[in-house]
């Protein structure tokens, strides 16, 4: 509606307006609107060299967060990675099945801290890898220590250190189902005589999606998460310019790069106990699960979490 309308419209006078005042009220009151909306708010960008990029579509909204109970907080020192990222609790997925057709009944294996303390600990590799791969497994595989438990999609994730935590995507895509490779010969204690330690004819998508939380004395990396679910759980200032809690995700993301580096989505402060995202199944995923590393500050080489033999700097979830 023009001004110069609205003009005409409020200096008319009143007598003759009495049979259509509230049209003309109405009129009057739309002129108000000729400005157009008010430009969006921009997330705050953290402190930190990064490259900006454009602002991407986004949708209507982000996937609802699933519930989730408070975690149980380690007592110890908060610059050192203890305690769990997951509920210990927490009913674990188990393989079970014939080779050849095995499968994953979720909620049926073990509780996260009795089967970390004990199978993973096992000698037994069927045992000690059949809720998730263990840290032997993750050497021959991927040729770093790390533990994996087998959890349902959008299981929350929480911080095992105060640091900062920093949100990366590489992609939303599975590696498997990507390139149409069967997942089955790598559940569980992989079977060897199918499960090519590099089974993909390209990039594996390698940690997918992931929260790196950094400290000066330690790293730890939680990998594998759902990037719609985790982005809403991120606090609004803390995304890097051209991202949200609402952004199109899928839209950039749903290839797989010829890259192992993740692109930076957010950076905040956590405390130990702190919410950090869901889980999800991005990446060189074999089923759905979390993927959890520790490495110490300056070094190269990843820790062993739990208590597994051959592995001189370990036992970090237990202590």
């Amino acid at each position: 509606m023009s001004r110069s309308f609205c003009s005409k419209v409020e200096g008319m006078r009143l007598t003759r307006l009495l049979p259509v005042a509230a049209v003309l009220l109405a009129l009057i009151a739309a002129c108000g609107d000729d400005d157009g909306p008010s430009p969006s708010p921009t997330s705050s960008t953290p402190t930190a060299t990064r490259t900006a990029r454009p602002s991407p579509s986004v949708t209507a909204s982000a996937t609802p967060i699933p519930t989730t109970a408070p975690p149980t907080i380690h007592p110890g020192p908060p610059g050192q990675p203890l305690g769990f990222p997951i509920d210990t609790a927490a009913a674990l997925g188990v393989v079970t099945g014939d080779t050849g057709s095995r499968i994953i009944e979720w909620g049926a294996g073990p509780d996260a801290l009795s089967y970390t303390r004990d199978a993973q600990a096992s000698t037994d590799a069927e045992a000690a890898n059949r809720s998730g791969w263990d840290c032997r497994v993750h050497v021959e595989y991927e040729g770093q220590p790390a533990v994996d438990w087998y959890i349902p999609v959008g299981t929350a994730i929480f911080a095992t250190m105060d640091g900062t935590a920093t949100l990366y995507a590489l992609t939303m895509a599975n590696g498997f189902d990507y390139y149409s490779i069967p997942r089955e010969p790598y559940l569980g204690n992989p079977d060897r005589s199918r499960a090519s330690v590099n089974p993909f004819p390209g990039p594996s998508g390698g940690l997918g999606v992931y929260v790196e939380i950094d400290n000066g004395g330690f790293l730890t990396t939680s990998a594998h998460l759902d990037l719609v679910r985790t982005a809403a759980a991120v606090p609004a200032g803390a995304f890097y310019a051209g991202y949200s809690a609402v952004t199109d995700y899928a839209g950039q993301f749903d290839a797989i790069p010829d890259t192992r580096q993740g692109t930076p989505v957010a950076q905040w402060p956590v405390d130990r106990g702190d919410l950090i995202g869901y889980s999800g199944d991005a990446g060189y995923s074999e089923a759905p699960h979390l993927h959890y590393a520790i490495q110490r500050g300056g070094a190269n080489a990843l820790l062993c979490p739990t208590t597994e033999a051959g592995f001189d700097d370990g036992g970090w979830l237990l202590k």
